[in-house]
C-alpha cells in the first residue's frame, strides 16, 4: 500500500538526513518509523475501530518497490541459475518471510525439475523391485519350472545396491530442498545480524 503525507521543507531535509544517517532511503526510514509507532506495546490496549476491507485476503494488488541497478542486476543473477524471473524471484522472498510453513511455496523450477529425475529414478527402481518379487511369486508356485534361487540370488545382491541409491537418492532430495529452504531463510536471518 502507498501512504502519501505532505510535510514542510524543512521536515523533509531533516528526515533525509536522519534517514542517511541510518543508511536508509526516505520510504525505508519512514517505513520503520511508522512500524514502529503503530506497533508499540502501548498501542495493544487502543480500541480497534471497525473497518471496511475491499475484496478478498487472496486478491493480487500490485505493490510497487524501487531498487538501485546494482539490486535488479543482483535478484537477476540469483535468480536465473534457479529458473526465476526478476519478479517471481521477488514475490519468493517475500513469501519466505511472510508465511509461516513454507510448504505453500511451489519450489524453484530447476529444484523442481531435480526433483522430477529423482522421481522417475524411484519409480524405475520400484518397477524393477515389482518385477523381480513377481518372478519369484511365480517360481514359488506349485509346479513352476523357475528357479527360484536363481531369481532370487540376484535380487538379494542387487538390494544392497538399491538401498546405496536410494540413500543417494534421499541425500539428493535433502539437497535440493533443504538447499532451497535455506536460501529463502538463512538468507534473510544473516541480513538481520
Amino acid at each position: 500500500m502507498i501512504v502519501s503525507a505532505r510535510v514542510s521543507e524543512e521536515l523533509a531535509v531533516e528526515i533525509e538526513r536522519v534517514a542517511a544517517a541510518h543508511g536508509q532511503s526516505k520510504a525505508a526510514w519512514i517505513a520503520d518509523v511508522l512500524a514502529r509507532a503503530a506497533l508499540a506495546p502501548e498501542n495493544d490496549r487502543l480500541p480497534v475501530a471497525a473497518t471496511r476491507r475491499r475484496g478478498y485476503p487472496d486478491d493480487q494488488v500490485r505493490v510497487t518497490v524501487r531498487l538501485n541497478r546494482s539490486e535488479i542486476e543482483a535478484i537477476d543473477a540469483v535468480g536465473a541459475p534457479i529458473g526465476l524471473s526478476r519478479n517471481e524471484w521477488i514475490k519468493r522472498a517475500l513469501r519466505w518471510q511472510l508465511w509461516d510453513h513454507a510448504a505453500c511455496l511451489r519450489l524453484a523450477p530447476a529444484t523442481q525439475g531435480e526433483l522430477g529425475k529423482l522421481r522417475k529414478q524411484v519409480l524405475a527402481i520400484g518397477r524393477n523391485i515389482n518385477q523381480a518379487v513377481h518372478a519369484m511369486n511365480a517360481a514359488n508356485q506349485p509346479g513352476s519350472t523357475l528357479d527360484l534361487a536363481r531369481i532370487a540370488e540376484p535380487f538379494i545382491e542387487t538390494c544392497g545396491d538399491l538401498r546405496t541409491m536410494l540413500l543417494a537418492m534421499r541425500r539428493s532430495l535433502a539437497s535440493y530442498v533443504g538447499g532451497e529452504v535455506g536460501y529463502w531463510t538463512e538468507a534473510f536471518a544473516e541480513s538481520r545480524r
